[in-house]
C-alpha cells in the first residue's frame, strides 16, 4: 500500500479523496488542515505521497513544500490547486513538485498523477504546464529592479502615498518621485496604478 498524506482545510475535498482512494493500492493515512499541520504529520506519519493545497490557512502549499526540500527526507508532493497564478507558478516550477493536478479536472487525472510519481515520474496538468511555460518566458523577459527600486513597488503595492513612502524611507518626497518615473520607464508603466497591478509580476511574489 501506498500511504497518502492529504494537506487541505476544505472538508468536501478531504471526503471526496476518501472515496476516490478506496479499493485502490492507496492508504489514507491522515488529513492536514493547515502548512503547520502538514509539517508536522509528514514527520509523525511518514507518508509515500503528501497531497498538497496550494492555499493553505497559514500559508502558502508553496512555501511547506519549501521547508519539505530542506528536509532529509520528503514526501513526493503533488500540489492540488483551483487555479495559480503568475508568480505562483514560476515559483512552483523553481520548487519542482512531483506532480500539479487541478481540482477542477476529471479525478482520473489525480489517479494518473499518482501512479506516475509512485513510479518515480513526474506528471503535471496539461493546461497548468502551459501556463507555467508562459509565466517563466515573462518572468525572463521582465526587467530586473534594484533593491531599493524593488521596495518602492513593494510600497506603492501596499497603497502608501508619496509622503508616507518618503517618510519611511527617509528620504524626500522629489526623489520619491525621481525613483517612481525611472521605475516606470524601465517597466513601461505610465502610473502608479498600472505599477500595482504589475507589482506581482517585478516582484515575483
Amino acid at each position: 500500500m501506498t500511504r497518502v498524506l492529504v494537506a487541505d482545510d476544505h472538508p468536501m475535498i478531504a471526503a471526496a479523496l476518501d472515496v476516490l482512494l478506496r479499493g485502490t493500492d492507496y492508504e489514507l493515512v491522515g488529513r492536514a488542515r493547515s502548512g503547520a499541520d502538514a509539517l508536522a504529520q509528514v514527520q509523525s506519519l511518514k507518508p509515500d505521497i503528501l497531497l498538497l493545497d496550494v492555499n493553505m490557512p497559514d500559508g502558502s502549499g508553496l512555501d511547506v513544500l519549501r521547508r519539505l526540500r530542506e528536509g532529509r527526507r520528503a514526501p513526493a508532493t503533488v500540489l492540488l490547486t483551483a487555479g495559480m497564478e503568475d508568480s505562483q507558478l514560476v515559483a512552483a516550477e523553481a520548487l519542482d513538485p512531483d506532480g500539479i493536478v487541478l481540482k477542477t479536472s476529471d479525478p482520473a487525472h489525480l489517479l494518473e498523477c499518482m501512479q506516475h510519481v509512485r513510479n518515480g515520474e513526474r506528471w503535471v496538468d496539461p493546461e497548468v504546464a502551459e501556463r507555467t511555460r508562459d509565466a517563466v518566458a515573462r518572468a525572463a523577459r521582465a526587467p530586473s529592479l534594484t533593491p531599493r527600486e524593488r521596495e518602492l513597488v513593494e510600497l506603492v503595492r501596499q497603497g502608501l502615498r508619496n509622503r508616507d513612502i518618503a517618510s519611511q524611507l527617509g528620504v524626500t518626497e522629489g526623489t520619491v518621485k525621481v525613483y517612481l518615473h525611472a521605475i516606470f520607464d524601465k517597466v513601461g508603466v505610465d502610473n502608479r496604478t498600472e505599477l500595482a497591478m504589475r507589482a506581482k509580476e517585478l516582484l515575483g511574489s
